[in-house]
């Protein structure tokens, strides 16, 4: 099929350093495309990190509002069918076939390619309503299935509502998310890369405006509001591109029958992954009702990172490691691989180290209101450490993944997730069922098959791209993991002398000023430790300073040259 060969052809991205210069924004910020992979990873870290900020400030209502009650139980609960479907039709659709093969008919047809899209959208929105209704008719059922029958018949009754709730808010982002996945394919990352800030917007006014009247349904409608606000930004830019949205669906569309063919093994890597969920949650409710709460609170606070730094830089990559996926020397394709994995560890490796150190005081200052008590923090912090053990192979999933369908092979990823999924489920069944253990243990399955994912995905790779070897790949990830480790020891012993002589953590104002003096401390000595063993990354680091005219503070670099015809891109 020709598009194998030439995806995004019209938009040449070259490889991380070679194009570094094209990093920050000089005008026209929202009507400006992003043409790098750093330049697009920055801006879509600048917008995971405004999102994720405000989750958990969404969160820290949460807490505050319902504590570890629960009525919070019943919230996260419904909230799995609605967001199972939604990530089938969404997530498999978007992630790994409409951009490749949306690219490429933008190439030939402008006209064709919408509708083509036209065609997706309609074709999604329709199976999610069939879907919806059948939820919609049974969803007391469901909830009290999921529940393993330990809600009563009145929070049955309540999570029925709010799931229903829900399957409103998720078709709303189905669309938007279509949207943004049309924008993506213009070089346009930063409305959709915003899109979830003002989801999240939504969400804590409807938090703050509601919840006295309507208690826990006031998340839903937040979610409902959200939603709106999610596509409504991305609606107002899409004129942008010429898009317009043509009604019904065309069954012989040539291009709309390729992307149905390339879904099916994502899909089901997708159902499986979110059933996988739905069974952790209802383990976790066979332990305790705030179980739920505090697996969903930790996986949250470890998403932080894994998002700003994995999701961003997987993400802005998969342009280019498609461009360059059907050249017939694939030196290009693994030298963009490379890069991106490096650039990504360089990040989430240390932040797995910080937060498995900071993890209790990351989850009092996020967590720690009146509602939520010391118990539920120590649990908390419990399972944030061990979940902060995979930060860093999580995020090269991602990345490894996305390289995968870079390759049209959705069903490598597949195969490699179901084993780590079966793994991770039947590992959590066994220790929660059979051997009495705690919520840790549902942690330490995920862990598992974080790693499990990360070793297959990265054996199988090296097929298509070549053995990396020591000096390549090995060496430089060895060196990052020892800076990280030399940098935990400068994190950890500050943390407890100045606990026990200079800082009262009993209140949250010394407690904020300790956990920012260590992570300073420690983040001083992540750069010094990589400058001493020449990594590579640091140079990347100091290069992004220099575009915010610091290079002459930090470090005397060779000038940058600022590629003039493209003076407008981030």
């Amino acid at each position: 099929m020709p598009f194998l060969r030439c995806v995004c052809s019209p938009y040449v991205i070259q490889p991380a350093y070679d194009n570094i210069m094209a990093v920050m924004v000089k005008s026209r910020l929202f009507s400006s495309t992003q043409n790098t992979v750093i330049s697009a990873a920055f801006v879509l870290a600048l917008a995971y990190g405004g999102s994720a900020v405000l989750g958990l400030i969404r969160s820290r209502l949460l807490s505050t509002f319902f504590g570890d009650g629960v009525d919070l139980s019943v919230f996260y609960i419904a909230d799995r069918i609605p967001s199972l479907i939604y990530s089938i039709l969404a997530v498999g659709a978007l992630s790994s076939v409409f951009i490749p093969v949306f690219s490429y008919e933008i190439t030939k047809s402008k006209a064709g390619a919408f509708k083509t899209a036209s065609n997706i959208v309609s074709l999604c929105l329709g199976i999610f309503i069939l879907f919806s209704l059948v939820v919609f008719m049974f969803s007391p059922q469901i909830i009290d299935a999921l529940s393993a029958g330990k809600f009563s018949y009145y929070q049955v009754r309540m999570g029925a509502a709010l799931m229903r709730l829900m399957l409103a808010a998720q078709m709303i982002l189905l669309v938007s998310s279509f949207l943004g996945c049309i924008l993506q394919s213009f070089r346009y990352f930063l409305v959709p890369a915003l899109a979830p800030i003002f989801y999240n917007v939504g969400m804590i006014g409807g938090l703050v405006l509601f919840t006295a009247r309507f208690g826990i349904y006031a998340a839903a409608l937040g979610g409902l509001l959200g939603s709106v606000l999610h596509f409504a930004v991305q609606a107002i830019f899409i004129g942008r591109t010429g898009f317009t949205y043509s009604f019904g669906v065309d069954f012989k569309d040539k291009a709309s029958l390729t992307m149905v063919k390339l879904l099916p093994p994502r899909i089901l890597s997708l159902a499986a992954s979110q059933i996988s969920i739905t069974i952790t949650n209802f383990l976790a409710v066979l332990v305790s009702t705030g179980s739920v709460i505090y697996i969903r609170f930790a996986d949250q606070l470890q998403s932080f990172p894994v998002n700003f730094f994995g999701a961003s830089i997987a993400l802005a990559a998969l342009p280019s490691l498609s461009s360059e996926s059907g050249q017939e020397d694939s030196e290009t394709f693994r030298k963009t691989f490379i890069t991106s994995f490096f650039q990504m560890m360089f990040l989430a490796v240390p932040a797995s180290v910080i937060i498995i150190i900071l993890r209790v005081p990351a989850v009092r200052l996020v967590y720690g209101a009146s509602r939520f008590p010391w118990d539920a923090t120590l649990q908390t912090a419990l399972l944030l450490g061990i979940f902060g053990v995979s930060v860093f192979s999580q995020g090269a999933v991602l990345l490894l993944n996305r390289a995968f369908y870079a390759l049209k092979n959705t069903k490598t990823p597949l195969g490699v997730s179901l084993i780590s999924i079966c793994t991770t489920t039947l590992f959590s069944f066994v220790a929660v069922k059979y051997l009495g253990l705690g919520a840790w243990a549902i942690a330490a399955a995920i862990t598992l098959g974080s790693f499990i994912d990360f070793i297959l995905l990265l054996a199988i790779l090296q097929k298509h791209i070549g053995k990396l070897g020591f000096s390549d790949f090995y060496t430089p990830f060895l060196k990052i993991a020892l800076s990280a480790l030399a940098m935990g020891s400068s994190i950890y012993i500050p943390l407890k002398l100045l606990d026990i002589r200079v800082f009262d953590t009993t209140r949250t104002i010394e407690l904020l000023a300790l956990t920012a003096v260590v992570t300073l401390s420690g983040m001083a000595s992540y750069l010094f430790f990589t400058r001493m063993l020449h990594v590579k990354e640091i140079d990347l680091l100091y290069k992004l300073l220099a575009k915010l005219k610091l290079t002459k503070v930090l470090s005397p670099q060779t000038p940058i040259l600022v590629t003039p015809e493209e003076p407008d891109l981030l």
